[in-house]
């Protein structure tokens, strides 16, 4: 699917969310970093299916959120403000999701429940640089912080099933991060969860 003329229909309107995203965030004064099934794509340089939605992580959303919501509704995406905060901007079927997260020094906090749980993690899983894909520079997160989130889903959301690929997903985390040197299993010690909601799961870190 690496070819132009050979990317979907689909696939083209989450590129071109993905070059608007790169845009606002610049615009408002922020940087957002996207996750989940992309990384994958950004890692290879090419797609490689076809995806179902955007997710960030966007630094100083809350301050941020007046700006960003007036940019993507301007440009034809209204925005819906779930009830965690997040915001996911939306049309004709497609959204995007930009989660909350503030730096302190080395250190990045995910309020990926609102205040009732946040995730704490090193601020090197931000790949500081953007990365060219498909014409555009992106902002991505590290193949750390895609491993620990792949491994302990339910922790985020407690009503998660697990999906077919999913055991496949995390096999190929593993061998990237082992090209890496990075040993996955002594990433758990490097964050920090916290959830105070009254269905919280016990938590593996």
């Amino acid at each position: 699917m690496g070819g132009d003329g050979m990317i979907s229909r689909h696939n083209r309107v989450l590129l071109a969310g993905m070059r608007l995203v790169e845009e606002i965030s610049a615009r408002v004064g922020t940087t957002s970093y996207i996750w989940g099934g992309f990384t994958f794509d950004i890692a290879a340089g090419c797609l490689l299916r076809e995806h179902n939605d955007l997710d960030y992580l966007t630094v100083d959303l809350e301050h941020h959120k007046p700006q960003l919501i007036a940019e993507f509704t301007a440009r034809r995406w209204p925005v819906k403000v779930v009830s965690n905060g997040d915001l996911s901007p939306r049309r004709h079927g497609y959204h995007m999701q930009l989660g909350n997260i503030t730096l302190a020094g080395d250190q990045v906090r995910w309020t990926f429940a609102g205040e009732t749980g946040f995730l704490v993690f090193p601020r090197r899983w931000l790949n500081p640089r953007p990365v060219p894909f498909c014409g555009i520079n992106v902002h991505v997160v590290e193949p750390e912080f895609e491993y620990v989130v792949k491994c302990c889903p339910q922790i985020f959301n407690p009503d998660w099933t697990e999906r077919p690929h999913d055991a496949g997903i995390r096999e190929r985390l593993r061998a990237m991060l082992r090209e890496r040197g990075v040993d996955p299993d002594k990433l758990y010690a490097e964050v920090s969860i916290c959830r105070s909601a009254p269905e919280a799961l016990p938590c593996p870190f």
